[in-house]
C-alpha cells in the first residue's frame, strides 16, 4: 500500500488463484497487525482499504468473484 493519508481509500482485487500478502508503507499498520506486517489477501477477493491516519489502514467489505 502507498503511504497513507487520512481518508484515502484503495480497492485491491486479487485475480490470481493464490493468496497474496499486502504490506503497508514503512511503519504502517493494517487492522490490528504489528507495524510493517502484511495481511493475507484471499484469492479471488476484493478488499477495500481505508486509511484512518497517516499510518493506520483498515480493511472493509471483502467481496469474492
Amino acid at each position: 500500500l502507498p503511504s497513507a493519508i487520512a481518508g484515502m481509500t484503495i480497492y485491491i482485487t486479487n485475480t490470481s488463484a493464490n493468496a497474496l500478502n499486502v504490506f503497508p508503507a514503512s511503519n504502517g499498520v493494517i487492522n490490528s497487525l504489528s507495524a510493517n506486517a502484511s495481511i493475507t489477501h484471499a484469492a479471488g477477493a476484493t478488499l477495500h482499504y481505508i486509511a484512518a491516519s497517516t499510518t493506520q489502514w483498515y480493511t472493509v467489505s471483502a467481496t469474492y468473484a
